[in-house]
């Protein structure tokens, strides 16, 4: 053999040992994955993924396409049309089939970063990024969640498009990003990741950037189809919400999620109680193990080496080579800083989204950040590496374990909004409610309609008019509303069921004066109009009663119809007139010699003559929630006062009590601000009226200012 063979031959000899040390790695890794995931797998469907199926089902695929986005919030056609169409009907609708498809997008996402990483940093370097990424709980809910095939899909195209980017297969780098942005908007400046990955000592940035036009012309198309899609792009509320510390609350969150910084309030700074997963953070050790018995090297020969001026593709490798151009100008950054570059790119998306933040917004980044560890350990001993990987995984396994999740809505918080026991916890309450609900009613008329009140906060059991019920009977003439939307135009278009919620239980509400009772209810959570209508439904059915009548009536004022609530009053026998009583001296006499019930006969006769006169309705409030502050009729007589004179600061003092007497602690909430409001400095000094309102912001999560996780 001639030396130039034997020289010829040796780059291919250190190849093929390089794959024999690298494939082996990788196998343990993505077996440590599957082990680590499998128990998840058996996950139900939870929130939007109802809303997709539902979506899907009975339509053929260009008809799904061309039907509107159910949450109209997002143009992302692929992660969510394509995507549960192809997988539901594979398998008819099979959560199973959903979470399985998401763990192999994952494991596809774990080797693309793998290739890349030994591309970029070394066969040392890719063991070590792919075991951090392999580990990380930021994966915990895309596995979880069927929705979460919106961020794989979207890192796994981004990483598609930078690899085939670095291999000089442009145009196809271009088709994965514009997949990949059609899949999830947090992979936006992947474009720019890829030109730092690729830019070789001494080429310009110009020639950089210019080399990535097809990366550019994907995100110019995918910019485009956002402007013509209309009734699909991004509505005002929702997770999207730029503030101004946004700039600063991402990167925070970033080095909070890296080693899984997440503790319960007011444990912050504890040690993790759990210890990390023992079989995967074994395999995951071996792994590194035997990446780092070879040598340290960049393997450069493997990728593409950039260049200015005219270039050439030589035959038989993707390569291109210069053949004029300026002098070499200056170093690329080493595949640390790239790596950190990258992560530190990939946060700018999510800063939109810091009010609700969670751990699996900043997968992408981590991918970044898994370069850079994988390069700047792969130099330093073999332990180092492993004791990281150690650590880490202890940090992501106790962040996994939390026993709670951010509620409140707002940037600062210690731990994700939405996490494992986010799903876990909704999932529970939904299969309890699901069973309770087909127990009570195992079959439902066609066009029936369901109302649902007392539900629990973030567990997503109704949502829209009701894909959960219809998956759940397979029947598309079902819908289902919450009850404070109960409207007559959804009421007649069928049979009518009404559930209410208590703990993890759902009962059906019967009995007489159903409707009656529905619209006291929604009138003390500030909901007029579905109260009027259920009362205008019930008045039909019993035109005599003087209880409905009466209660309509302020339905109609708070609901802003004053005409209709006189007739409704005329028609109780109560004269609208505005008083003022003369009879209030007498009825207070009669409280002080200890006859409540004389001064309550006295106000309600003197208001069947005065009936507009505020201040007596709310002393005749005042009197019976003395003497029963359960009683309906004291707070009916409370949202009169209120409804008759709005600037009365103690008319919603008294209103704020009555919600908070009955749970409604957010309405009772704003209730005492506006007291507070429009009493000034002459209430300032309130401190039952202040320990009510720190009473009730400990039982609400999030002090009052909780909200539900908008669709991802």
């Amino acid at each position: 053999m001639t030396l130039a063979r034997r020289e010829g031959a040796a780059p291919g000899r250190e190849r093929a040992a390089s794959l024999r040390r690298s494939v082996p790695a990788l196998a343990l890794i993505l077996f440590a994955t599957v082990w680590l995931y499998f128990p998840v797998l058996r996950t139900p469907f939870f929130a939007d993924d109802y809303l997709f199926l539902d979506q899907v089902r009975s339509r053929p695929l260009l008809a799904t396409l061309a039907t509107p986005d159910p949450l109209s919030n997002f143009y992302r056609p692929v992660s969510r049309q394509l995507y549960f169409w192809l997988i539901a009907h594979a398998s008819k609708e099979s959560p199973l089939a959903f979470h399985v498809a998401n763990l192999v997008l994952l494991l596809a996402v774990i080797v693309l970063l793998f290739a890349l990483v030994r591309r970029l940093a070394g066969d040392r370097a890719a063991p070590i990024a792919a075991a951090f990424l392999g580990l990380h709980y930021s994966a915990d809910v895309t596995v979880r969640w069927a929705c979460g095939s919106q961020d794989l899909l979207a890192v796994l195209g981004a990483l598609a498009a930078i690899h085939l980017h670095l291999s000089g297969r442009r145009l196809w780098a271009g088709a994965a990003l514009l997949l990949a942005m059609l899949s999830k908007e947090v992979v936006l400046l992947a474009p720019v990741v890829a030109v730092v990955a690729g830019r070789e000592a001494g080429e310009r940035w110009p020639m950089a950037f210019r080399r990535a036009w097809p990366l550019a012309a994907a995100i110019a198309i995918w910019g485009l189809l956002w402007v013509v899609m209309p009734n699909r792009r991004a509505q005002q509320g929702g997770q999207v919400e730029l503030i101004p510390s946004a700039p600063l609350a991402a990167p925070a969150h970033l080095g909070q999620v890296i080693p899984g910084l997440e503790w319960r309030r007011g444990e912050v700074g504890h040690f993790p109680r759990v210890g990390p997963p023992l079989v995967p953070l074994a395999l995951a050790l071996a792994a590194v193990g035997w990446g780092a018995s070879g040598r340290w090297s960049r393997s450069s020969a493997q990728r593409p080496v950039a260049a200015s001026g005219r270039a050439k593709e030589r035959p038989g490798r993707r390569r291109l080579v210069a053949e004029d151009g300026p002098p070499p100008l200056t170093g690329t950054p080493s595949p640390a800083r790239r790596g950190l570059l990258w992560a530190f790119l990939a946060i700018v998306p999510v800063a939109a989204e810091t009010t609700l933040w969670s751990a699996c917004y900043y997968r992408f980044a981590i991918c970044g950040v898994a370069l850079a560890l994988g390069a700047w350990l792969a130099s330093r001993p073999r332990a180092w590496a492993m004791a990281a990987i150690a650590l880490l995984s202890w940090g992501s396994a106790s962040a996994r374990s939390l026993e709670e999740f951010a509620e409140a809505k707002m940037p600062w918080t210690a731990q994700s909004h939405i996490n494992r026991l986010y799903i876990e916890r909704a999932v529970r309450y939904v299969r309890r409610y699901l069973e309770d609900l087909k127990r009570q009613r195992p079959e439902l008329p066609p066009r029936s309609t369901l109302f649902f009140a007392g539900l629990k906060g973030s567990i997503a059991f109704q949502a829209a008019d009701g894909p959960l019920v219809r998956w759940a009977y397979r029947d598309s003439s079902l819908k289902s509303y919450y009850l404070t939307s109960f409207s007559l135009e959804k009421a007649r278009r069928g049979p009518m069921f009404f559930f209410t919620a208590s703990g993890d239980s759902l009962h059906e509400m019967e009995g007489p004066g159903l409707l009656h009772r529905i619209a006291f209810s929604m009138l003390v959570t500030d909901q007029p109009a579905g109260a009027r209508d259920a009362l205008l439904l019930e008045r039909q059915r019993d035109p005599t009663s003087r209880q409905v009548i009466y209660l309509l009536a302020w339905a109609q004022w708070a609901a802003g119809d004053t005409a209709a609530a006189v007739n409704a009053l005329r028609a109780a026998n109560i004269t609208p007139d505005g008083g003022p009583v003369a009879e209030t001296a007498q009825a207070l006499a009669a409280v002080s010699s200890g006859d409540t019930l004389g001064a309550i006969r006295i106000i309600e006769q003197a208001l069947e003559r005065h009936g507009l006169d505020a201040g007596a309705h709310g002393l005749l409030a005042d009197l019976r929630l003395m003497r029963d502050p359960d009683l309906a009729s004291g707070a009916v007589e409370a949202l009169a006062a209120r409804l008759l004179a709005p600037r009365d600061p103690y008319a919603w003092r008294r209103w704020g009590m009555v919600q908070a007497h009955r749970e409604r602690f957010l309405e009772a909430l704003t209730s005492f601000d506006r007291y507070f409001r429009l009493g000034g400095a002459a209430v300032a000094g309130d401190q039952e009226a202040k320990a009510w309102v720190a009473r009730i912001r400990s039982m609400v999560p999030g002090g009052g200012e909780a909200g539900e996780v908008p669709g991802e």
